[in-house]
């Protein structure tokens, strides 16, 4: 649990960011000084920010770089036909689960159908095949693009996605409010706002892409941009895309959401929401179920 409070010195009144958490039987508590008054919002940001990064560098980078260890070594015995084929699994199993998660009635065996051009079903959803075929699609150009990550490119992946289903807002960033559902979180409303964080989110990415571990960027980038929520739909779907964008552009394996576990992500978003100068719940659920999906990689655990 992480949350500001306060210290008596000598008297005095000082103000501290404390983290605690459990390592086997042990309560371990890490702490920040912040001073006898707490910084302004933009300044307590950007200390939560830090403060996050020591948190995940110090209990969860040694894991990390055990994971990416042994997967290059893995890497590096596979042959190219294989990897490509691993890829092309991990696209449909991503597709699957990513659609699944926004309410695709398409079980992974008729996703693989689909993508095969197989004959499904009658009584499937017409959208959900062709969004299906089109996330695949957007997957592929994420894999072998050379272009570096921008707001232009994600708008690229979205149009793509949502051409023959949505084609009022596909490509677009919304002039209107949305809700989202189960949610009591209102993201920005107007464009010029809209506009005006992704901005500043991807000034901020290509600033610290060279400073921060890669699986932070992830995480950070992931919970900024489905906060902003900058299209009228297929917010998630693209966050998830961009998500895996970074990771594997950095040599990292790319991280599927489960739709199993679709409350605890959700919940994850939501928490850190209701925090609004603290994402470290959401960061803090990414590393652990990131970890957790590449647990066959680390050896001796």
């Amino acid at each position: 649990m992480a949350t500001i409070i306060k210290h008596k010195v000598n008297g005095n009144e000082y103000n501290y960011i404390s983290y605690s958490y459990r390592d086997g039987k042990k309560v371990l508590k890490k702490e920040k000084y912040l001073g006898a008054e707490i910084p302004e919002f933009d300044d307590l940001i950007k200390i939560w920010e830090e403060f996050s990064y020591e948190i995940v560098k110090e209990r969860y980078f040694p894991k990390i770089e055990k994971i990416l260890d042994n997967y290059k070594k893995i890497l590096d015995k596979t042959p190219k036909d294989i990897f490509l084929k691993t890829l092309r699994n991990f696209g449909i199993r991503f597709t699957h689960h990513s659609n699944k998660i926004e309410g695709s009635a398409l079980s992974l065996r008729d996703v693989k159908a689909v993508l095969d051009n197989e004959v499904l079903p009658h009584n499937k959803p017409v959208d959900d095949v062709i969004e299906t075929k089109a996330h695949m699609n957007v997957y592929r150009d994420m894999i072998n693009t050379k272009k570096e990550l921008s707001i232009d490119l994600i708008c690229e992946w979205h149009r793509e996605l949502f051409q023959l289903t949505k084609h009022d807002i596909a490509g677009f960033i919304r002039d209107y409010p949305v809700g989202i559902e189960g949610s009591t979180y209102e993201p920005p409303m107007y464009k010029i706002e809209i506009e005006m964080l992704l901005d500043n989110l991807f000034e901020w990415y290509n600033e610290k892409k060279e400073k921060y571990h890669p699986v932070f960027l992830a995480a950070i980038m992931h919970y900024r941009f489905i906060a902003i929520h900058p299209f009228g739909d297929g917010n998630g779907r693209m966050t998830r895309l961009m998500t895996c964008f970074i990771l594997y552009k950095n040599g990292y394996p790319m991280f599927d959401i489960d739709p199993k576990v679709r409350r605890q992500y959700y919940n994850a978003l939501e928490k850190a929401d209701k925090e609004e100068d603290n994402e470290l719940p959401f960061i803090l659920w990414f590393f652990k179920n990131y970890i957790k999906d590449y647990k066959r990689y680390l050896t001796n655990e």
